[in-house]
């Protein structure tokens, strides 16, 4: 999708492991390597960019060594 693209750049991110689709009930499915989040296609595109910036698509920091 051609709103997502221009969404991730203008958060300054790139493109490669996003993806989006229409569902069948006409919500929009964005996916990741991380998982999916889900928005009703009225104003999804400005509910993805808030998420984006709040960092919701952010990889989650690794957990730290266990010391033994």
């Amino acid at each position: 999708m051609r709103m997502l693209q221009d969404q991730l750049r203008l958060q300054g991110r790139r493109a490669e492991g996003f993806s989006a689709s229409v569902l069948a009930d006409g919500s929009i499915r964005v996916k990741t390597a991380g998982g999916a989040a889900f928005y009703p296609a009225q104003g999804w595109a400005s509910r993805f960019g808030r998420h984006l910036k709040q960092g919701y698509f952010d990889p989650a920091p690794a957990a730290p060594a266990q010391r033994r």
